[in-house]
């Protein structure tokens, strides 16, 4: 073959290449992803035991990690975790109310879940999953109207839902949106007559970020 045919049909396969359309995800792959992550908190509390008051709990940001492994091209096991949210809890009604900040916590929430991967294109990835949630209180702190109390909160088990979509680019890199509901609730506990009441966070949790796949 003449090297001017050879050189004609290295470039033409080279095109060839370069112009398939990117994978979808298929069985054994692993995409790991991380980003912004925010919770917004559908709180709701009964009143502490020793007064006539509850609490709420703001919205918090965190760096969100995920990670995914594709057990068939359709199926994939879902990971959620992060960095610890730091949660500021505000007095909310009787007692309490008008109190401001009266304790803030940490809450470390890993999530696992099993996930269904949707093919409608060689890079666009949407999904949807469920799963369970553990989330760890921990660092928990008292200010303002209770500042010399302890507060110490109770972790949580619970359900959770997920949606997602990936867009996939160059050299596997991604883009990624997802959203999770999770069912997180616990017990607070405060020292010197406060009591103890029951907290549903039962926060959405929403994530921008980018990713690969490997």
């Amino acid at each position: 073959m003449g090297t001017l045919k050879k050189a004609v049909l290295g470039a033409a396969l080279i095109s060839s290449l370069a112009s398939m359309p990117l994978m979808a995800y298929e069985s054994g792959d692993f995409i790991a992803r991380a980003g912004w992550a925010h919770a917004t908190p559908n709180d709701s509390a009964n009143n502490f035991s020793g007064v006539a008051g509850d609490v709420s709990v703001d919205n918090a940001d965190s760096l969100g990690l995920t990670f995914t492994y594709m057990v068939t091209d359709n199926i994939g096991v879902g990971l959620l975790g992060s960095w610890p949210f730091s949660v500021d809890i505000r007095g909310n009604s009787g007692a309490l109310s008008g109190t401001g900040k009266v304790g803030e916590t940490k809450a470390l929430p890993p999530t696992l879940t099993a996930q269904y991967h949707f093919n409608v294109s060689p890079n666009i990835h949407p999904y949807v999953g469920a799963g369970v949630n553990y989330t760890y209180f921990f660092g928990e702190d008292t200010h303002g109207a209770i500042n010399s109390l302890n507060l110490n909160l109770e972790d949580s088990w619970g359900l959770a839902g997920e949606a997602g979509v990936d867009y996939t680019f160059d050299n596997n890199y991604l883009l990624s949106a997802q959203v999770w509901y999770i069912d997180m609730n616990t017990r607070a506990h405060v020292s010197g007559g406060v009591g103890n009441a029951d907290v549903d966070i039962n926060p959405l949790v929403v994530m921008l970020g980018v990713g690969k796949k490997f």
